[in-house]
């Protein structure tokens, strides 16, 4: 170590000393007084009154507690709407407290019961308008997947006895193509949710499928004319073959429809139609037949791009839509 160096070292640790000892007054000092303000704090704490706390607050305004207070303040304010547990008990919270931290707990509190209520009674009405209010909470599925189970059984018993169409065995087909379209490799096809209803397409009674693809297919470009041909050769036609075989009473009925859509949640109740297709029943028997080729049948369909992006609850022909069934249960 030469002269200079020796000279620098010789400064250098004093001062470094005085620094470090600078410090720990410091973080004593920082120390004691948050324990005074601990000290302040905790009786109110231990008190656990409204009253207490906004005193606390008055008193001790720069104390570090006084988040802790606040919060506090509102969870006794919630504390006995939350032990009445009633509809109307949270309505009231959130009105008169709008700005508690708990409005949302609230909120969550009434769609609960609603839902618990609705559940209770187990009708299609109860859970459309439980839906209607509750577009988005944690009960919202729940609500959908029951309303969807009651309309399947309403529909099936409506497709026996006026068309001989037995709509669970329909399902259990599309289930089956699904999994042969997976095993082929063309994965994105067959990763819809199903529905199905009775519907109109343009005064002509058909057979609707509804199509609900995830939100990746809202991407579709459906301005080229060639979009379409994909979910005809992979899906439509072969389903085609199986209705005409399956409805019995295929002369109560002028085509069959289908509607490629998208959906966040596979619900056909928010899912936007990107392609439509109706196919006249006496195409579709002839096809099944094997006197019309796959591209005969498609040039005798006829498919529409929605501009508007139109509701999938809605018929083709824009009509409220009819019940609908859920598919094989794909989320």
């Amino acid at each position: 170590m030469n002269g200079a160096t020796m000279r620098i070292s010789r400064y250098l640790v004093p001062v470094l000393f005085l620094l470090l000892q600078g410090c720990g007054i410091l973080f004593q000092s920082e120390e004691q007084e948050r324990m005074r303000q601990e000290a302040e704090f905790k009786p109110v704490q231990q008190q656990n009154s409204i009253e207490g706390y906004r005193a606390f607050i008055r008193n001790y305004p720069d104390n570090i507690y006084v988040p802790i207070a606040k919060g506090s303040i509102q969870d006794l304010e919630f504390a006995p709407c939350e032990q009445k547990n009633t509809i109307d008990g949270y309505r009231e919270f959130i009105k008169t407290y709008p700005e508690n931290r708990n409005s949302s707990r609230a909120a969550e509190k009434i769609a609960q019961l609603e839902f618990k209520r609705v559940e209770d009674a187990d009708t299609m009405e109860g859970y459309r308008e439980f839906l209607r209010k509750n577009s988005r909470s944690n009960y919202t599925l729940l609500a959908q997947q029951r309303l969807q189970d009651l309309e399947f059984q309403s529909l099936d018993k409506r497709c026996r006895d006026q068309y001989g169409f037995d709509l669970l065995l329909y399902r259990l087909n599309v289930s089956r193509l699904q999994k042969e379209l997976e095993s082929a490799s063309a994965s994105s096809l067959a990763d819809f949710t199903l529905f199905a209803s009775i519907d109109t397409y343009k005064g002509q009674r058909c057979f609707h499928t509804l199509l609900i693809y995830g939100d990746a297919m809202a991407r579709l470009d459906t301005s080229k004319k060639e979009s379409s041909k994909p979910f005809f050769d992979s899906v439509i036609a072969k389903l085609l073959v199986y209705l005409d075989q399956k409805f019995t009473n295929r002369k109560a009925l002028d085509g069959f429809s289908f509607s490629i859509a998208s959906s966040a949640n596979r619900f056909y109740g928010d899912a936007a139609v990107l392609l439509l297709y109706y196919f006249p029943a006496e195409s579709v028997h002839q096809f099944a037949q094997g006197l019309l080729k796959p591209g005969e049948l498609l040039a005798q369909a006829t498919v529409s791009t929605p501009a508007n992006a139109a509701q999938a609850g809605k018929s083709p022909a824009g009509e409220p839509a009819p019940p609908a069934v859920k598919g094989d249960g794909r989320k």
